[in-house]
């Protein structure tokens, strides 16, 4: 059987994308990927998968993006693009990937007189989440890109799915609150988890070396509602209050945060001790894990992030280290039953469980430890790759 897996970003660079084509390449499937090249950049290959790549300049795939609910045309070059896809490769299942993708996949699969079946995956909560991009909000950016239109449109785009792929039990569940016409068996959770074959083969680079301090470390996408800005404030909060520590900062910076996020970093009071890396491959992230000491995920608590667990959740359990995060419910649950770090429903919460682990180094090793153990006995098993096999041979 083949698998047709679109998703309109690169390919080679998305973790989630990457470990669910290992999965099904794993049982069997012969596994075909329809994803955008950016500019001119080259790809190297990747073993056993065809990959298409529709060329486009970032800057005209973002703004055609941003004209989505004005200007489909977005929409109509992906429905067509993924008609010839289908009808060059013989696919047999469309799994494609977010929300708004949905329609195109579903449409492309008509126009090729295939019917082949859609599998939505979808990596977060995609009419909030939109909403709390920078992107959309003033009142020009508004006015064109329409956010609260996906509010509306969720149910329809939903509707044009067979199967579908969340995050979280939690999410699955208020999906199937809210729309009588989805069927519980036909959704499955499949949170956001490392390749561990990937991280093991990850080596350790010991010429990164680790500051005499203790130090804390921030991964991924940076942005205000990821909660970058209370962490620094929360950090530079601990500095005043006697302790000598430093913050390492990994990860691209949203546009519109770009001025605010490097002001605060470059503050007389903090510059000296922020280390800031715009980008390093995964491959690089065990070394920084390495020379860090607490994990952050001070993430806005909103519907978007109870969607379910952030990938650095578990990367940072791989890594070994605490983690301190904020109470979005997927989350505090993972990190409490695998008692792996601290919740804090405060500012000043945050604060205090910083200074606790400084003070408290062994219960800082025991923690990180302690994620490290139930991200392998709670994840890395048969049981549940089988989750996402088992939704494709539901399709006789």
């Amino acid at each position: 059987m083949k698998i047709g897996v679109i998703v309109d970003n690169e390919f080679n660079n998305d973790i989630r994308v990457r470990k669910e084509v290992d999965i099904i390449k794993s049982a069997g499937y012969k596994v075909y990927v329809l994803c955008f090249g950016f500019n001119k950049q080259q790809y190297p290959e990747i073993k056993n998968i065809k990959i298409k790549r529709i060329r486009i300049k970032r800057k005209v795939k973002d703004i055609l993006f941003f004209f989505f609910n004005r200007i489909p045309y977005y929409e109509y070059m992906w429905k067509h693009s993924i008609k010839r896809f289908i009808n060059e490769y013989s696919i047999d299942i469309i799994h494609t990937h977010d929300l708004y993708m949905s329609k195109a996949a579903f449409q492309g699969s008509m126009l090729s007189n295939k019917n082949c079946p859609v599998i939505l995956d979808l990596h977060e909560n995609y009419p909030v989440a939109v909403k709390g991009y920078n992107w959309t909000n003033g009142y020009i950016r508004h006015y064109i890109s329409l956010p609260e239109k996906w509010e509306i449109k969720e149910k329809e785009y939903l509707g044009y799915a067979s199967r579908i792929i969340v995050l979280s039990d939690a999410y699955k569940n208020k999906l199937l609150e809210k729309y009588s016409f989805l069927n519980e068996s036909d959704i499955i959770s499949f949170p956001n988890v490392i390749d561990f074959k990937r991280f093991e083969k990850y080596q350790i680079n010991h010429q990164i070396k680790r500051k005499k301090n203790i130090t804390l470390f921030y991964f991924g996408g940076i942005a205000e509602r990821r909660g970058i800005f209370d962490a620094i404030d929360a950090f530079r909060e601990v500095r005043k209050r006697g302790y000598n520590i430093n913050f390492l900062i990994i990860g691209p910076v949203d546009k519109s945060d770009k001025n605010r996020f490097y002001s605060a970093i470059n503050e007389n009071d903090v510059k000296n001790h922020i280390e800031y890396i715009p980008w390093i491959q995964v491959s690089e992230l065990l070394s920084y894990l390495n020379i860090s000491d607490i994990s952050l995920a001070p993430f806005y608590k909103n519907p978007q992030h109870e969607s379910g667990v952030a990938n650095k959740i578990y990367q940072y359990m791989f890594g070994k280290k605490p983690i301190i995060a904020s109470d979005c419910l997927p989350q505090k649950q993972l990190i409490n039953s695998a008692n792996c770090g601290l919740i804090y429903k405060t500012q000043e919460g945050f604060i205090k469980h910083i200074i606790y682990l400084i003070e408290n180094p062994n219960i800082m090793k025991k923690m990180g430890n302690n994620g490290y153990v139930e991200l392998y006995k709670q994840f890395n098993n048969t049981a549940f790759t089988n989750k996402l096999i088992d939704l494709y041979k539901s399709f006789k």
